[in-house]
């Protein structure tokens, strides 16, 4: 029996585009790099340009929370890859505090704005055809047939 492990060094990517949210440092980086590995061409986004580009990817600033930040990270993907196959949803984070009861009204609206709404709003300008909204999908529940 052989087993196969699905390291970086398959090139099981060649050909395939990728999108990295928050693709700078820690995990994100480290998916960059493995997506290069497998042969993706890649794509990475943080609030501000940093020298910690994985190398050989590229990269545009772009903040995600907001809808201007996505429909920008959305047309460079378009213009920098010509589209996108994967997308890795990596930027996220959340303030420290002392119980939820404490945490004003404007942190929760930033972290639904990170956390969720940024995947939300990027995939519905990624993939024609999708509502922007999380409510109302474009795919029929159910179809005769």
């Amino acid at each position: 029996m052989s087993v196969v492990e699905n390291g970086s060094d398959t090139r099981e990517l060649v050909g395939k585009r990728a999108l990295v949210t928050g693709g700078t440092r820690g995990i994100g980086a480290a998916v960059v790099r493995h997506l290069l590995d497998a042969g993706a061409e890649v794509l990475t986004t943080a609030r501000t340009a940093t020298g910690a580009v994985p190398e050989g990817a590229a990269f545009v600033p772009a903040d995600v929370r907001t809808r201007a930040g996505a429909q920008a990270l959305a047309e460079a993907a378009q213009d920098v890859l010509g589209g996108v196959d994967v997308v890795v949803h990596n930027a996220g984070g959340a303030q420290p505090y002392e119980g939820s009861s404490a945490i004003p009204d404007e942190e929760w609206q930033d972290a639904l704005d990170l956390n969720y709404l940024a995947s939300v709003r990027l995939d519905a300008l990624l993939v024609p055809g999708t509502s922007p909204t999380p409510c109302c999908s474009s795919f029929p529940a159910g179809r005769a047939g």
